[in-house]
């Protein structure tokens, strides 16, 4: 990292590419961002194999159905794709460049500039660490965890937002490919980026972690997720550790003291730490924690000596250790207590995310994104808590990627289905059958337990018991699954219908 600073020095000396006012960022103030091909090849390098080498390029591009004219056009390739098959595609959208892993026939009749490189995914990274790395005055807080990773960041950039300029990791854009085409995009106004980090498979923090070189860095959780690629909790905790164990001597790490793992992580690790929790020693920590139901959650936020009382528009408990990481994050980039306050209290939930909608008088809880099995916990728990005197219907899909665990813990969301006292329950997926055999054996009956065979089906039942009168106003659905699972296409279904 050292070197790639050193060499975005070398440029500002240089003067490439730059305007006489933003010397250390390597690109005009006031206008788009502009890559020389030296940079390009300083950055990657990669070999210059045709086109003038005088060439500037807009920005990078690894898809043609965004790119615009000007871009340099960055050929990726996976198990299933192959970007080179879109070299022509971008070429005719007004490409200025490409960079790929080999030459093909269309390369070699091209009048854009081509570099070639070993790997063009290691080279997308290479090319956001060397833009972050012209940042001098950029604070980067990198955020990872096994849930509420995207609610977090959310929290956090609503809080900055106020003090900072902010870049924030948009969607999903979380993994190899995602998190450095935001890094890309920062600019000379930028002050602070929080980027969010996820992963499926150990090393794949570690790049990332090298890629943004963290100012600040958070582990919200370890749970039990990602487990096909990852095999046990273990081997999750030490992919995820691989965000304090890159960081840099004097990166602040933002620690969880009421998660063990995150606590055995950072034990050995020598960078300051702000610790938060609920734990009574957290230097971030809150009490007098209140659930108002739809209304969010009121608590008493401490940071240090200071206190001050809130109330979050997030639906559910687990959402105040959410906010608990935000403000250690925010304060560990320099905001005060009653700020930080005031931005939580400005937070709104995040799409497909403990949102609440209604369809034909019920109360749908759209919590769609994403589930492992503390997320479905913690949204039945919000679901439960919301209940006073209304039935309460689990709509779930399956929970992906945790390889052999997924019978095991199907089942076991069933048994906690049931345990919490879920008036009907409807299962979708692959894993239905376990998630019904745990919901009977806890005690429901085969009237108040149905796996469906497609979401159609769902529906169906649902529209029946409101036609019956066995669901009434108010009454609450909770709509949760992996990702994978769309299972927002039932909400959409019953929007239809009711």
């Amino acid at each position: 990292m050292e070197l790639m600073r050193s060499m975005g020095k070398e440029f500002c000396r240089q003067g490439i590419s730059r305007s006489s006012t933003d010397c250390g960022s390597g690109f005009g103030a006031e206008q788009d961002p502009v890559w020389t091909l030296s940079q390009v090849l300083l950055a990657t390098g990669g070999r210059f194999v045709s086109g003038a080498p005088e060439a500037r390029f807009r920005s990078i591009s690894t898809d043609t159905r965004t790119l615009e004219r000007g871009d340099l056009f960055l050929a990726l390739a996976g198990d299933h794709f192959d970007g080179r098959q879109f070299v022509k595609e971008a070429i005719s959208k007004g490409a200025a460049g490409l960079i790929v892993a080999s030459l093909v026939d269309e390369e070699l009749h091209v009048h854009v500039p081509v570099v070639l490189v070993e790997d063009p995914l290691r080279a997308l990274g290479d090319l956001a660490a060397y833009r972050r790395a012209l940042m001098n005055n950029l604070q980067v807080i990198a955020i990872t965890g096994s849930s509420g990773k995207t609610t977090v960041k959310e929290m956090c950039a609503t809080i900055l937002k106020e003090e900072y300029n902010v870049l924030k990791t948009e969607g999903n854009f979380n993994n190899l490919i995602g998190m450095p085409l935001t890094l890309l995009r920062v600019n000379a106004h930028h002050d602070v980026a929080v980027l969010e980090m996820g992963m499926n498979r150990p090393g794949e923090i570690a790049r990332m972690t090298e890629i943004a070189d963290p100012d600040i860095a958070c582990i919200i959780n370890i749970q039990g997720a990602h487990l096909a690629g990852l095999h046990s909790i273990d081997g999750v905790a030490r992919a995820k550790g691989e965000l304090f164990q890159g960081g840099k001597s004097w990166a602040r790490l933002c620690v969880n003291v009421d998660d063990k793992r995150v606590r055995a992580l950072a034990r050995n690790c020598s960078q300051e730490k702000i610790t938060f929790g609920q734990e009574r020693h957290a230097f971030v920590r809150a009490t007098h924690i209140k659930n108002l139901g739809e209304e969010g959650v009121a608590f008493t936020l401490h940071i240090g000596n200071e206190s001050v009382r809130l109330q979050l528009r997030s639906l559910g408990e687990h959402n105040v250790n959410n906010a608990l990481a935000a403000a250690a994050m925010a304060y560990a980039a320099g905001v005060k207590t009653e700020q930080i306050a005031q931005g939580l209290m400005a937070f709104k939930p995040y799409d497909k995310r403990l949102q609440i909608e209604t369809a034909g008088g019920l109360k749908i809880v759209n919590d769609c994104y994403n589930a492992n099995p503390a997320s479905m916990h913690a949204a039945l728990d919000t679901l439960m808590g919301m209940k006073k005197n209304r039935k309460c219907v689990a709509i779930l899909g399956d929970m992906l990627e945790l390889g052999e665990e997924s019978d095991a813990a199907h089942r076991r969301l069933g048994e906690t289905a049931a345990c919490k006292g879920v008036d009907y329950l409807f299962v979708y997926g692959q894993f239905a059958r376990k998630v019904v055999e745990g919901a009977l054996d806890a005690r429901m009956t085969m009237k108040q337990v149905k796996q469906a065979e497609s979401k159609e089906e769902i529906t169906e039942a649902i529209v029946r018991l409101v036609t019956l009168g066995e669901l009434t106003q108010g009454d609450l659905l909770l709509v949760k699954g992996s990702r994978g699972m769309r299972m927002e296409t039932i909400i959409e279904q019953l929007r239809k219908r009711l």
